[in-house]
């Protein structure tokens, strides 16, 4: 039976975008965080927030569908229903339940679900009787240079993954009650980004911002930020990615202000098009890919 009155946050972005910021901080506004969560490492020393289970769900299901993360290019998100059928996907909501079951509003974070929200949303909504989105934007050369350092992606490389991502997580997304915010104005003005994205979804987060301010304060200062790019333009990857990737960026940010805005929205319908195009251009049906699943 789902709790009448429990709401599961899910908060979508890209690796190194800023998720873990924004979900350390919604734990810290009340939501329950997962019972096996990552352990901090020297890339994210304030930790991921994350669960390891759903982790390696989310990574077994692109091994799937013959992708990863990283490599994904070839990968199209909207064929997961039909290569994961409904009775094939209990163990998901076994794992939901093991890491959730028994706590009240809870937020569900894993960059990952940019590209598997789909398999998972009606699993969720056996679990909370509603559905939030907060979708977390990070200038995507900011983004690149740092998976630069951490995972040695190249930075052109970097441009297509971000985009794809992005692209799949607002369409996925689109029609849900969500907010669209960005890293920066997390980290320059926490309380009013948080109060707005809370209004926004329509979540009242359940410890009061003033009550909670002292602790997220100090888990903002330990935030590790060693990239900072100019939020004007994000002219970023190989032709015509770089085109995309612009285009995208601006269209996003003005969903801060309306998160279904008929303008950014028709334009990112547009970007995605053109940007599937180039995608089957580079890898046709067939590609395959060769990457260590362990």
């Amino acid at each position: 039976m789902i709790p009448p009155d429990r709401t599961a946050l899910v908060v979508l972005g890209m690796h190194r975008g800023g998720t873990s910021a924004f979900t350390g901080t919604a734990v810290r506004l009340g939501l329950a965080g997962p019972k096996t969560p990552m352990v901090p490492a020297e890339d994210n020393p304030a930790g991921y927030y994350e669960s390891v289970p759903l982790m390696l769900m989310n990574h077994h299901i692109l091994l799937f569908a013959k992708c990863a993360w990283n490599l994904c290019l070839h990968f199209e998100p909207a064929q997961l229903d039909a290569m994961l059928p409904a009775s094939d996907r209990a163990p998901l909501r076994e794992a939901l339940r093991h890491e959730f079951g028994d706590t009240a509003d809870f937020v569900f974070k894993d960059p990952r679900l940019c590209l598997t929200l789909p398999v998972w949303l009606p699993e969720l909504r056996q679990m909370a009787a509603r559905v939030r989105v907060l979708m977390v934007l990070r200038h995507p050369l900011e983004v690149a240079q740092s998976l630069e350092r951490r995972s040695q992606v190249k930075p052109e490389d970097a441009a297509g993954l971000w985009l794809h991502h992005m692209l799949e997580a607002e369409q996925a997304s689109r029609g849900m009650a969500r907010a669209v915010a960005r890293y920066d104005d997390l980290l320059r003005g926490w309380r009013g980004c948080m109060a707005r994205a809370g209004q926004v979804m329509d979540l009242a987060w359940p410890v009061p911002i003033g009550q909670a301010a002292a602790e997220v304060d100090a888990f903002l200062a330990a935030e590790s930020r060693h990239h900072k790019a100019s939020e004007a333009s994000a002219v970023i990857g190989p032709e015509p990615v770089r085109e995309m990737v612009d285009g995208a960026w601006m269209a996003l940010r003005q969903l801060e202000v309306a998160p279904e805005a008929p303008g950014p929205v028709a334009s990112l319908d547009d970007i995605r098009d053109r940007f599937a195009a180039w995608r089957r251009k580079m890898f046709p049906p067939g590609y395959h890919v060769v990457f260590d699943s362990a």
